[in-house]
C-alpha cells in the first residue's frame, strides 16, 4: 500500500549534516561516522516537497478532508498536581499547563508522535495509524478532530504491521511518519489535504544493528527534520539500553549515522526533535521512557547539557507513557516544549498533556 518516488533523489541536493546535539552521545565509531556523512548526500525536504505533495494530494483536497470532529473533555490538573510537577522544573522553567485529555469515542487514545502543525494546531499519530488534530488556546489543547492514514492506493492502512505509527516530524504542509513493525518513513500531505493525503515512501529503515536482528517493538519512535530539512530517526532500543540514530540519504536509502542518544540508565529513547538557536547552532531535544511494575511510568526530557536542561518524570508526579513531543520557539527566547502519553487504549493509562516554557 505504499510508493516510492525515485525522483526525490533526484531533486536531493548535497548537504553536511547538522551539529551534534547537546544529549546526544557518541558511539566507539562517531568520529569515523561523521567523516562519512560529511562526504555523503543527504536525503532533503526541500527539492522533495513538491514532488510528495504531488504524490499524496493528487486530486487536491482540503485540509479538513477525512477528519471528523472529536468529543473531547480537557481537563487541567488540579492545584497539587501542578504544584508537585512544578517542584521538579529546573530553576528559570515554568510549567505552562498541564491536562488530561478524555473522550468517549473508543478511537481516541495511543498518541504517540507529536508536531506543531501551525501556531494554533498541535498534530499528533496514533499507533493505531489515526491522525487527531488538538487546536491550542495559548497552550492549552481544546477542540478536537480525528482520521486515519491511508497507503499510496487511498486505502486505510489496517493491521499492526502497516499502521504503527510512532515518530512524527511536520513542516510545510508535510506529516513525516515514522512506524515500527514495517520499519520505515512515510510522508502525508496532511496539511493540504487532511486525512485524505496519500502515503508517499521515503525510506525503508534498518532491521539490524550490530549484527543483531531488531524486534519489531524496538524500532523507530524518534524522528525529527533537522532545520537543514535533513531526516533523522532514532530507535527506542537495538541492544539492551542501546538507541541507534540514523540517517535518510538522497538516493532513498537509510542507515546508522554511528551516534546512539544519550539514554539516561535504564531508559529508551521515545521522542526527539532539533531546534536552531540565533547564533544558527543546532541543539536536540530528547525524550526518553522507562517502565516497571514497582515505580510505574517514567520519563526523562532532556533540552540541553547537564542538570539544568532536564527534567525526571515520576511519582508522585502525575505522569504516563509519554511518547511525544512538539516545540514552539517563544518570543522572549525561550522554548515551549509539548509531550504526549501514549494510553494504549487502556483505561487503565491516561492521556496527559504537559507544557513547559525552557530557558535556553
Amino acid at each position: 500500500m505504499r510508493s516510492t518516488l525515485p525522483l526525490l533523489a533526484a531533486t536531493c541536493v548535497f548537504i553536511m549534516s547538522g551539529c551534534a546535539a547537546a544529549g546526544e552521545a557518541a558511539g566507539s565509531d562517531k568520529a569515523a561516522a561523521e567523516t562519512d556523512r560529511a562526504a555523503s548526500a543527504l536525503w532533503n525536504s526541500g527539492p522533495s516537497e513538491d514532488a510528495v505533495r504531488a504524490a499524496s494530494c493528487n486530486e487536491g483536497g482540503d485540509i479538513r478532508s477525512g477528519l471528523l470532529p472529536l468529543q473531547l473533555t480537557v481537563e487541567p490538573l488540579n492545584l497539587k498536581q501542578s504544584e508537585v510537577l512544578s517542584a521538579r522544573l529546573p530553576d528559570g522553567a515554568a510549567l505552562a499547563g498541564a491536562w488530561e485529555l478524555t473522550s468517549p469515542d473508543p478511537n481516541f487514545g495511543g498518541l504517540s508522535g507529536l508536531g506543531l502543525q501551525d501556531d494554533t494546531t498541535l498534530l499528533a499519530v496514533t499507533d493505531a495509524g489515526g491522525w487527531v488534530t488538538l487546536g491550542l488556546e495559548g497552550p492549552a489543547p481544546s477542540a478536537g478532530a480525528i482520521g486515519y492514514m491511508r497507503g499510496a492506493d487511498g486505502r486505510f492502512l489496517s493491521g499492526k504491521t502497516e499502521n504503527d505509527a510512532e515518530g512524527l516530524a511536520f513542516r510545510d504542509g508535510i506529516a513525516f511518519v515514522s512506524f515500527e513493525r514495517d520499519f520505515r518513513i512515510e510522508a502525508f500531505a496532511v496539511g493540504i489535504c487532511g486525512a485524505s493525503a496519500k502515503a508517499v515512501e521515503i525510506a525503508k529503515l534498518p532491521t539490524v544493528h550490530e549484527g543483531r536482528t531488531i524486534d519489531g517493538n524496538e524500532g523507530p519512535e524518534a524522528l525529527t527534520l533537522t532545520p537543514a530539512g535533513t531526516l533523522r530517526f532514532g530507535y527506542e532500543g537495538a541492544a539492551g539500553s542501546v538507541s541507534p540514530i540514523g540517517d535518510v540519504s538522497a538516493d532513498g536509502l537509510a542507515g546508522w549515522s554511528g551516534d546512539t542518544a544519550a539514554n539516561p540508565e535504564g531508559f529508551a529513547l521515545v521522542a526527539m526533535d532539533t531546534i536552531s538557536l540565533p547564533g544558527g547552532e543546532t541543539r536536540g531535544i530528547y525524550l526518553y521512557r522507562a517502565f516497571d511494575p514497582l515505580r510505574g511510568a517514567r520519563s526523562v526530557l532532556v533540552w540541553g547539557p547537564g542538570a539544568a536542561n532536564s527534567l525526571s518524570l515520576s511519582r508522585p508526579v502525575m505522569t504516563d507513557n509519554f511518547e511525544g513531543l512538539a516545540f514552539r520557539m517563544l518570543e522572549t527566547g525561550e522554548l515551549r516544549v509539548w509531550i504526549v502519553s501514549d494510553n494504549n487504549f487502556s483505561k487503565q493509562q491516561r492521556t496527559l498533556v504537559f507544557a513547559f516554557d525552557l530557558p535556553l
